[in-house]
Order: structure tokens, then C-alpha cells, then sequence
């Protein structure tokens, strides 16, 4: 045997005792990814100025929960459904808190708001631009959470494509809070929320094509 067939067999042995990564390590690996890229693209875009102050308020930080909570939610029901033939993940009711603590905040403020003001609360100056803006960010954790998908086996794949864009949005949604200059739980609660929705019809009707294996 020549020192070139010893050299493959060392190899060959070496990658069968690697074991492969496992699915929710490779789950969380494409969120971070995702995450990352679309972080240095909302620095590129730019922070909002006042972020300094805005992150010692507790509206900012409401903000940035609401969003995460959707990206936990997406991602712990994808551990499931990247697996052949199995249900609706129980985790997914996990999107439910997010949705609470924000329609609690928004009801707080609403009561503590003169009414003439509740529309300029309601709209902000960036009610036309933020569910597409946190849409359209969504998309680049989208790409690597569906690479990971296509390794795996998924068969639910609107599901699957689905809980990807909720799991982006909500990724897409906690960092585009650093860009964000509104306050107002009003206007989180409805103009992040139907980006995040955005987000997962989109992944819905692309996943039975994207997700194909």
C-alpha cells in the first residue's frame, strides 16, 4: 500500500468518527449567520442616533423582546419540522407571549394618551416603510435558515417555509429596532407585527419550492 493510499484511509477514518452536526446546532448556526449579516446591514443603513438614551427606556427594550420572541418561537419549532413527518410543533405557541406583552403595552399607553395624539402614535413617521423594511431584511436569515432546511429532511414544507419567515421576521424585527426611531408600542404592535407576518406568508408560499429536496 503506498503512503497516498494511507493518507486516504486516515482520512476516511477520521471523517467516520466525526459525527455530523446535529439539527438544532445547524438551526442555530443559520440564525447566527442570518443574524449577522443582517446586522452589518442595518449598520450600514444606520443606527438610530439616539440610541445611547433610547436603550435606557424600557420601551426600547419591549421593542427589541417582541421581536426576539418570534425569532425563539420560529426557530424552536423548526427543530421539528427540519425532521420528516412530524406535527405542528406545540413550541409555536411560544409566538403567543410576544403578542401578549405587546397588546398589554400598547393598551397602557392608548390609556395614558390623549386621544388627539393617538394617531401620530399610531402611524409615527415610518408606518409606510417598516413592515416592508423588516420584510425585506428578513429574507437574508431566510436564505441561510432554508439552506440548513435542505439539508435536513423536511416534508411539511409550506409549514416549514412558513415557521422560516416567522423565525426571520422576528430576527429581521429585533434588529431592525436598532435603525427604528419610533417609540410607541401602538406602532409596534402593529407595524412590526404585520412585517413579521409579511415575512412568514412569504416564506409559506415559497417553502414548498425552496425547501424541495
Amino acid at each position: 500500500m503506498t503512503d497516498l493510499d494511507n493518507l486516504v484511509d486516515r482520512l476516511a477514518a477520521q471523517h467516520r468518527r466525526t459525527p455530523p452536526l446535529g439539527l438544532p446546532s445547524r438551526v442555530a448556526n443559520a440564525a447566527l449567520l442570518g443574524g449577522a449579516v443582517t446586522l452589518a446591514l442595518v449598520f450600514i443603513w444606520g443606527l438610530r442616533p439616539d440610541l445611547a438614551a433610547a436603550s435606557a427606556t424600557s420601551g426600547f427594550w419591549i421593542k427589541l423582546g417582541f421581536g426576539a420572541g418570534f425569532a425563539v418561537a420560529g426557530l424552536a419549532g423548526l427543530e421539528a419540522l427540519f425532521r420528516p413527518e412530524r406535527p405542528m410543533p406545540r413550541r409555536l405557541w411560544l409566538a403567543a407571549i410576544p403578542v401578549a406583552v405587546i397588546v398589554f403595552a400598547a393598551i397602557r399607553e392608548v390609556a395614558t394618551v390623549p386621544v388627539t395624539q393617538l394617531g401620530a402614535l399610531w402611524l409615527g413617521k415610518t408606518a409606510l416603510v417598516c413592515p416592508f423594511s423588516i420584510a425585506a431584511l428578513a429574507a437574508v436569515p431566510a436564505m441561510a435558515l432554508i439552506l440548513a432546511g435542505k439539508r435536513s429532511a423536511p416534508t411539511r414544507l409550506r409549514l416549514a417555509g412558513g415557521v422560516i419567515g416567522l423565525a426571520s421576521g422576528g430576527i429581521s424585527a429585533t434588529l431592525y429596532a436598532l435603525h427604528c426611531p419610533e417609540t410607541g408600542m401602538l406602532f409596534v404592535a402593529t407595524w412590526y407585527l404585520i412585517g413579521i407576518v409579511l415575512a412568514t406568508g412569504i416564506g409559506a408560499i415559497c417553502g414548498p419550492r425552496l425547501l424541495r429536496w
